[in-house]
């Protein structure tokens, strides 16, 4: 698997990276004095990132096009071997001799995730966000740097913030005030070198805009929940309205999954992650990159015949994230017209990521009781203590 990882890489480096020119554009636009969120800033592509991100992006514009796509490659394959690195980590697998291989061999069988396999065809930078939020979560208490994490991949694209509201819930307040710290730090560094780019995201309404992203919202590569509803023909304003409560309903499921589970810290920023881009107004599959460290816990509980039989269902929907099945609803290319048009086949693979999500999330409530049937343990709802 490790090789299959490698081979995937290199492959990467003839992908186009259509949004990683969109980044380095961004830069470029920055450094320029251009307008950065009026008009598109590479070809037709609008920036649709908060002007911290395109800071962050300026150094991008320094280098040549070709070295920046290396380094995009370079840089996400760390990036993963960091995700699976911590996610193995988190579940107390630290002996060299099994550390190692599993980390190896997880990282290379990511590539065959549609939403790992996006983040390099694309140039995305998903990965550095999840890594961002996931070391967050799963560091040191106490640690000086503790909510930075979250705060500048908040401060680079604003679904994390939803883990600012998910840390008080969890008795995690002093970690959510350093998070919010940091984030509030990002978009003042913004204002204060970017004023009228922030003006026009901030106060304006860019930051809201879902048509930036993409103009149809009912589009097939629409794989979020509001996505789900529109494709299915439900009419606005019924599909926003059906999306918040559904969204709601979803999101107390979670939040008491996570505060009945404080032993099971990599299944719960999982499940957290994968909330935040299923309740996204619009989410790519490249967003869906939190199934990596979900598919570190599948394996792990594969190996725990008590739990074995509940998460079995799960494990092998996981192959459905594959990019050539789930192409065959959702082509990527521009103009390519899907094998499955219609029929609940292709209902099924054109949602495939958030029904996914729906099914984890009733596999976790079901292994949760089953534990608690057998063993005493901590009830839904009830709310961690500390940080």
């Amino acid at each position: 698997m490790g090789l299959f990882g490698i081979a995937n890489a290199v492959l990467a480096l003839d992908a186009p990276m259509v949004d990683l020119h969109v980044y380095r554009a961004a830069g470029e636009a920055v450094s320029a004095g251009r307008e950065l969120y009026s008009e598109p800033v590479w070809r037709d592509f609008l920036f649709t990132y908060p002007p911290f991100a395109a800071l962050v992006f300026v150094p991008l514009a320094l280098v040549e096009s070709g070295a920046v796509e290396v380094g995009a490659v370079v840089l996400n394959c760390a990036l993963l071997v960091l995700v699976v690195e911590r996610s193995w980590r988190s579940l107390g697998v630290r002996n060299p001799q099994r550390h190692v291989p599993a980390v190896i061999a997880t990282a290379g069988a990511a590539f065959l995730i549609e939403a790992v396999h996006t983040n390099f065809h694309d140039g995305q930078i998903n990965l550095l966000l999840l890594a961002l939020v996931l070391t967050d979560l799963t560091g040191r208490q106490g640690g000086r740097l503790r909510g930075a994490g979250i705060g500048v991949a908040a401060g680079l694209k604003l679904t994390p913030l939803v883990f600012l509201v998910v840390l008080p819930v969890l008795g995690r307040r002093r970690h959510a005030v350093r998070a919010a710290a940091w984030a509030v730090g990002t978009a003042l560094l913004g204002a204060l070198v970017l004023p009228g780019p922030s003006s026009a995201y901030w106060l304006s309404g860019a930051f809201a805009d879902t048509s930036r992203i993409f103009p149809d919202p009912t589009s097939r590569h629409n794989q979020s929940l509001r996505g789900m509803l529109l494709k299915s023909g439900v009419p606005e304003p019924g599909a926003t309205w059906a999306w918040l409560v559904l969204a709601a309903l979803m999101g107390v499921v979670v939040l008491a999954l996570a505060s009945a589970e404080p032993r099971e810290p990599l299944l719960v920023a999982s499940l957290i992650g994968l909330y935040t881009t299923a309740v996204s107004p619009w989410a790519w599959g490249h967003h869906w990159v939190w199934v990596v460290p979900l598919g570190v816990f599948l394996a792990s509980v594969m190996g725990d015949a008590d739990r074995r039989r509940t998460w079995l269902p799960s494990t092998v929907l996981l192959a459905g994230t594959a990019p050539w099945v789930l192409a065959l609803a959702d082509p990527q290319g521009d103009g390519e017209v899907p094998v499955l048009s219609g029929g609940p086949l292709a209902f099924v693979l054109g949602n495939f990521y958030v029904l996914f999500f729906v099914a984890v999330l009733c596999t976790a409530v079901r292994d949760h009781r089953e534990r608690c049937s057998s063993h005493p343990c901590r009830a839904l709802g009830r709310r961690r203590a500390g940080d």
